[in-house]
């Protein structure tokens, strides 16, 4: 009579740590003994070693990992919110304030939510995608039904929820919890819907004229708190970012060279930080008529020292930037009767549209934006450009056919 076989029975193997059992069915199970514990698969995966190859490879990767002083955990019971904490906590110091703050909220609003109690390995590709589904279709509604439903768009699922959990599986994987980061497993399909993204306003000069005419004008009214005017009539001029012109201070004009140097911005969260990129940095030849304005800004401002802002709060500190967007661009564009989507970037683009259209060069156009390499511009601004050609193209021709 045949003996029946124990499937709990272990073997050993001609190879130090690893062992294996029999199934009823005669197949084998291997296993790893690593630091006391028994590995009898790679961390997320459901497929047990089946070959003693299968077992050796995982245990030399393991043992390559710990020359190189890896920090190594196997078979935990680790949860995506102890693992997310960790990772914030040794990202936090190199990020800008206010990206640690959308980390925190996508955290707390949208992935401790959903996985935090979840072992690490089950917040696999399936529940990935099915996040990036609800939050598509209903927003955060999906998480919280007490919110209302408000789908987010590509940008904030991509940016400020998927980037984040990017990281956080990256650690999984390096620690080796898990086998690969599933989110690079995911289709196109299950990926977030690349929005089509309508190019920038072409601005026209009356259209500027009108925005800064109902600027002034508001600034006239008894109920005013500030003037934006000037601060509007520099923006559609050099092209810069709102946080770049909150975080200029007098020293940063040089009347006599006739300059602007933009160093640094005035962050959301009320403090200086560095500019969006390094390319940021940048010094702005100023047009004469501009720098007499700046000049005679600065004997009329209660703030005037060079550590003062250039545009000051009544009590000294720079505007803040929902006051600008909102009283100073905002209430401006709709006085002046301008289309309701446009916002205080769109004018970084009026900028740029005019300069292309006098027919500088995306090296002239970068260097005034910041942009770090002219094929950014290129990038951003090909419409302008394309179409400045096509129209000099045709009147060449039209000319042409006139002359015969």
């Amino acid at each position: 009579m045949q003996e029946e076989r124990n499937p709990y029975t272990r073997h050993t193997t001609r190879h130090r740590g690893i062992t294996f059992r029999e199934r009823a069915d005669g197949s084998k199970v291997f296993s790893i003994r690593w630091e006391g514990t028994r590995v009898s698969k790679r961390p997320g995966s459901s497929e047990p070693f089946t070959t003693e190859k299968e077992a050796l490879d995982y245990q030399a990767e393991l043992r390559l990992a710990a020359g190189k002083g890896e920090k190594i955990v196997v078979n935990s019971k680790l949860t995506f919110s102890e693992l997310a904490e960790s990772w914030l906590e040794a990202k936090a110091p190199r990020l800008r304030p206010r990206t640690l703050d959308y980390y925190r909220s996508a955290l707390g609003l949208v992935l401790l939510p959903r996985f935090g109690r979840l072992k690490v390995a089950q917040v696999d590709v399936e529940a990935i995608a099915k996040l990036i589904r609800d939050l598509e279709r209903e927003g955060l509604h999906a998480i919280d039904p007490a919110r209302q439903v408000k789908p987010l768009g590509q940008a904030s699922v991509t940016n400020y929820v998927l980037k984040p959990l990017q990281g956080i599986l990256d650690l999984a994987v390096r620690r080796r919890l898990i086998a690969a980061n599933p989110i690079g497993t995911l289709t196109r399909d299950e990926r977030p819907a690349q929005a089509v993204k309508a190019p920038p306003h072409e601005w026209t000069q009356a259209e500027i004229d009108e925005l800064i005419a109902a600027a002034e004008w508001l600034a006239r009214q008894p109920e005013a708190r500030a003037d934006y005017a000037p601060l509007l009539r520099l923006t559609v001029r050099l092209g810069l970012r709102l946080g770049e012109v909150l975080g200029l201070t007098w020293a940063n004009f040089d009347r006599e060279g006739g300059y602007l140097h933009v160093r640094r911005q005035w962050c959301r969260h009320g403090e200086y930080g560095p500019t969006k990129t390094k390319a940021g940095e940048r010094s702005i030849p100023l047009p004469n008529d501009l720098r007499a304005e700046l000049a005679a800004l600065r004997l009329q401002s209660t703030f005037s020292t060079d550590e003062d802002p250039i545009f000051a709060s009544r009590n000294g500190t720079p505007l803040s930037h929902r006051n600008v967007t909102r009283r100073g661009f905002e209430a401006a564009r709709d006085r002046a009767g301008l289309d309701g989507s446009l916002s205080f970037h769109d004018l970084r683009h009026a900028a740029a549209s005019r300069l292309i259209h006098e027919g500088h060069s995306p090296v002239v156009v970068a260097r005034l934006l910041g942009h770090s390499d002219p094929s950014m511009t290129l990038r951003v601004y090909a419409h302008c450009y394309e179409g400045a050609t096509v129209e000099e193209q045709i009147r060449q021709a039209l000319a042409g056919g006139a002359s015969s």
